[in-house]
């Protein structure tokens, strides 16, 4: 294989992929395309099976200003769908946005509601099979000291290459 059509073709997956998170031009199913699934309208936050393969969810199912989230089994509930607002780049549940709050590494993250300001922003970043999310400051999205136990809180942490506890696939309910 040459270095040319080992170009040509990461530039088509990439271009895949784009096309797919943008929601413009044809779509290629992303396991069709052997690349991660761009946010659906209403989806499960699930994390790398290699990160414990569980569900983002707000505790007690009762979403509130301010009420951090946990993993826990994926379950299809209201507390575990989420929606992804690409214009704004929030990542929304029941109404409320997901939130960094200051944005220090270590910072728990909570729902908010969405005002809006660089906290509540989540730019997408596909890795591999997966799609990282990344906020404030360039920091991802990430299970609180990499558990993969039931209850672990989530938080912003430095962004690493391939860290399970901070590789996510957007699936349907």
């Amino acid at each position: 294989m040459t270095v040319r059509s080992s170009t040509t073709r990461a530039l088509t997956a990439l271009a895949a992929a784009l096309t797919a998170f943008l929601g413009s031009g044809p779509r290629v199913p992303a396991q069709q395309a052997g690349i991660a699934q761009a946010p659906a309208p209403a989806f499960l936050l699930q994390v790398s099976p290699q990160g414990g393969g569980r569900c983002v969810t707000v505790p007690n199912r009762q979403p509130a200003p301010g009420q951090t989230l946990e993993m826990q089994d994926c379950n299809n509930s209201p507390a575990q769908i989420f929606t992804y607002d690409r214009t704004n780049m929030h990542l929304v549940t029941r109404g409320l946005c997901v939130d960094a709050d200051d944005g220090q590494p270590g910072t728990l993250v909570k729902l908010s509601s969405c005002d809006g300001k660089a906290n509540q922003v989540w730019k997408v970043e596909q890795k591999d099979n997966f799609m990282k999310l990344i906020g404030m400051s360039g920091l991802c999205f990430d299970i609180r000291y990499g558990s993969t136990s039931a209850g672990a809180p989530l938080q912003v942490w430095d962004c690493g290459d391939a860290e399970p506890n901070q590789l996510w696939r957007f699936s349907r309910p």
